[in-house]
């Protein structure tokens, strides 16, 4: 495996944990997820399962990232060559991802 790979994707990761959207980040190797939920605090989930990790990987799409969503968890996998530069440019298109997807579902977001 890259040393540089894997732990360079729990970093930007972990840089999402306290997103209002996040209930988890997690990651091993070369797999990272995002975990979006509708109650930080108790980590519920949302009514519909899915229905918000689609309206979050649509997002990602345009922003010109690709995070698979498996119900509401995102997950991806950055290529092997990645340097910090391009984690920085996905670090970048998390942060607006999450933002757009937290502004679409802000009513179904406890407080």
């Amino acid at each position: 495996m890259n040393e540089f790979t894997g732990p360079a994707l729990a970093k930007v990761l972990a840089k999402f944990k306290d997103h209002p959207l996040v209930g988890e980040v997690r990651s091993i190797g070369l797999l990272g997820a995002i975990e979006l939920v509708a109650d930080k605090r108790t980590r519920r989930r949302f009514a519909d399962p899915g229905r918000v990790g689609l309206i979050c990987r649509d997002h990602f799409f345009r922003e010109g990232f690709i995070m698979r969503a498996v119900f509401d968890t995102m997950v991806t996998s950055p290529p092997l060559i990645w340097t910090q530069e391009q984690f920085d440019e996905a670090e970048a298109a998390i942060g607006r991802a999450l933002d757009l997807t937290l502004s679409d579902v802000a009513g179904e977001i406890a407080a």
